[in-house]
């Protein structure tokens, strides 16, 4: 077992490594001299002991050079990248997600290769902080030209605004007032699949998302459904894992023609179906965002998501603003060409 003092130790390490790393990726060609340890203890917040070992760790690595009487240098030709590109810091949600699904893993990599394409080079950022203001100033320190932040949550946005006022920040996936973001207009989306399933002669529909898809995917087939006189009540959204109420509604007679589900429940909600004995070949259809999982054995209509599109648009953001860094903050409601297909699993 790893002690919490033995976890806070190893985090300092990563944070001199962090710094160090910057510096030699910044500078390549060049040999910089680095502040004392004295002086990087006190603008990382951590011990000068902390700062010591992980100088001795890196100097054994060759990033670095020891000049008795002068001081610690980068190593001119250390990192193998040659480069003037700029650095750009990507961070996923508050920094600390160690597992991702096929959504974020998706979003993440595109983004990241639209923005490698500027040219420029990323860094995955890793917190290792707890306190708000503990964040801010380890993402502070981090030596880049600017940041992407995908889907930050709630509690990172007064942090990153503040962020805002060193550095261009885009937030993709999500808006945040007073930053420039990319959001995808998942309004669309829902109008789209309302008018794919009323071509289909279907009208009562449920869906089992998370929390922010009830005022946009939802809502834009509610509104769909309306324009065509058909009523899409608001008990028909579902939470994730509310399965409860939605096996309560199956019990008084609810019967879906369609069904739009999250990657994350599809298999327990369909099991409910079964049980319930409703024909999903037939008088249900099944609907999910971005792919297909292999356990649906019935046809499906399937949405893609616009990733590739997605990041460049995220990547297109920070090129103006690292060129502009005085533009006020721009909002982007990502007008995507969703593509709709039926899809047969066998």
């Amino acid at each position: 077992m790893v002690s919490a003092n033995g976890n806070k130790r190893d985090s300092s390490r990563m944070r001199v490594r962090r710094y160090v790393m910057d510096m030699v990726y910044q500078n390549f060609g060049k040999s910089v001299r680095l502040p004392s340890n004295e002086e990087l203890a006190k603008e990382l917040g951590i011990a000068r002991s902390t700062v010591q070992l992980g100088i001795k760790s890196l100097i054994q690595e060759k990033y670095l050079e020891s000049r008795p009487g002068i001081g610690t240098f980068t190593v001119p030709t250390a990192g193998g990248v040659g480069t003037r590109f700029p650095q750009i810091a990507l961070l996923e949600g508050d920094g600390k997600i160690f597992y991702s699904g096929y959504y974020s893993y998706s979003l993440r990599s595109h983004i990241g290769m639209a923005l490698g394409t500027l040219p420029a080079l990323i860094q995955d950022v890793r917190i290792y902080s707890e306190r708000e203001n503990d964040i801010f100033e380890e993402l502070r320190s981090i030596r880049c030209c600017g940041y992407v932040c995908i889907r930050p949550p709630k509690d990172y946005h007064a942090l990153l605004r503040r962020l805002s006022g060193f550095r261009p920040v885009v937030v993709a996936d999500d808006c945040v007032p007073g930053i420039s973001s990319v959001e995808l207009d998942r309004y669309k989306k829902g109008r789209i699949l309302g008018k794919m399933l009323l071509k289909e002669g279907r009208r009562n529909a449920i869906f089992s998302q998370g929390c922010r898809y009830r005022d946009t995917t939802f809502r834009g087939c509610q509104d769909e459904f309306a324009a065509a006189g058909v009523s899409l009540p608001d008990s028909s959204f579902f939470l994730l894992r509310d399965t409860e109420r939605l096996k309560e509604a199956l019990e008084n007679g609810l019967r879906p023609q369609a069904a739009m589900l999250s990657v994350e429940t599809t298999d327990e909600i369909i099991e409910l179906f079964r049980k319930y004995r409703i024909d999903l070949e037939q008088e249900c259809r099944i609907c999910t965002f971005m792919y297909a999982p292999p356990t649906i054995p019935e046809p499906m209509l399937q949405i893609r998501f616009p990733f590739r599109e997605f990041g460049r648009q995220t990547a297109d953001l920070m090129h103006r603003l690292l060129a502009e860094p005085e533009l006020p903050p721009e909002h982007i409601v990502f007008d995507a060409d969703y593509q709709y297909q039926l899809i047969q699993q066998k």
